[in-house]
């Protein structure tokens, strides 16, 4: 099972010889096997690669994942038709009901309630609100309990004049991590025959990763623990970029451990067990087939 992420920061050099990834930069030439890579980070502009390497790569299930000037992912390179019975699983998304639509939706925003509480709860915050929260979602969640959560959360976790969109390295890290995560739950829905364009909730017609969206709701906490740790130790420096030690330890949230259905998973194996367990859900119409993470750091009090 692959489990590495590799964040290439610095130019290279990179070929596949072999069936396994070629390396090659100023330090000279490193193997590895492709099988062991989840994910590629390719962060500097002066990068080569051909195309046998992103063919294979994608035959393996590698996500390769792009990077702007600024070091921010901006982009995924996902396999094609990697299921193989993908007709049958892309009629079983396109016959799901609205109602169970809704009643899945009810259950990610639920949950990442939830998981936003354990992260407050760690950070040493009152958590009741967002419990009472989570338990009055409805089908649809027609009440839009998941802006209130968030309103209450953010200013309790990362202080009262903290804005989500601000241009600030708390936000820059928050989006640097938000973006791996939605590229390993694409990965996996494209593995498990899923078409991420069509959502449960999410329904941009100019977004091609609704489905995507819609389920990494329920990892966001996991990042906004580790930035909000980050920040606690003053690894933000205004005026400078993101820091290279916040970025190696983004990229590797596929290794960061998730409990599921009372187990502990790599959040990369998690993605690959939401994605079967909604490809489940949408065929026997029960939203409880769908599992979902829990961010645990202590019990909820």
């Amino acid at each position: 099972m692959a489990w590495r992420t590799i964040l290439i920061q610095n130019p290279a050099k990179l070929r596949l010889v072999k069936g396994q990834l070629q390396l090659e930069n100023e330090g000279g030439k490193h193997s590895l096997p492709l099988e062991d890579i989840i994910a590629l980070v390719l962060e500097s502009p002066q990068i080569s690669l051909n195309a046998s390497l992103l063919s294979y790569a994608q035959d393996q299930g590698v996500a390769i994942i792009t990077c702007d000037k600024s070091h921010m992912p901006n982009g995924v390179m996902l396999p094609f038709h990697a299921h193989s019975r993908q007709s049958r699983v892309a009629y079983i998304q396109q016959s799901c009901t609205k109602a169970l639509k809704k009643r899945l939706w009810q259950r990610v925003i639920q949950a990442k309630i939830i998981n936003q509480a354990v992260c407050l709860q760690g950070a040493g915050g009152e958590v009741k609100r967002l419990i009472t929260l989570a338990n009055q979602v409805k089908s649809g969640d027609p009440d839009n309990l998941e802006a209130q959560a968030a309103r209450y959360y953010w200013t309790r976790l990362m202080g009262k004049s903290f804005k989500r969109g601000n241009n600030d390295l708390v936000n820059a890290a928050l989006n640097y991590g938000y973006a791996i995560i939605r590229a390993y739950v694409a990965r996996s829905q494209v593995a498990y025959g899923l078409m991420p364009t069509f959502g449960l909730h999410h329904a941009n017609e100019l977004n091609s990763f609704n489905l995507t969206d819609d389920l990494m709701e329920v990892l966001r906490p996991f990042v906004d623990h580790y930035v909000f740790e980050m920040q606690a130790e003053g690894l933000f420096r205004e005026g400078e970029s993101l820091p290279i030690e916040c970025r190696q330890h983004l990229a590797g949230a596929g290794a960061w451990l998730c409990d599921l259905e009372g187990e502990t998973h790599s959040l990369a194996n998690t993605c690959d067990k939401m994605a079967a367990g909604l490809v489940c859900a949408m065929e026997n119409n029960s939203p409880a087939l769908l599992p979902l993470t829990e961010f645990k750091i202590g019990k909820l009090g």
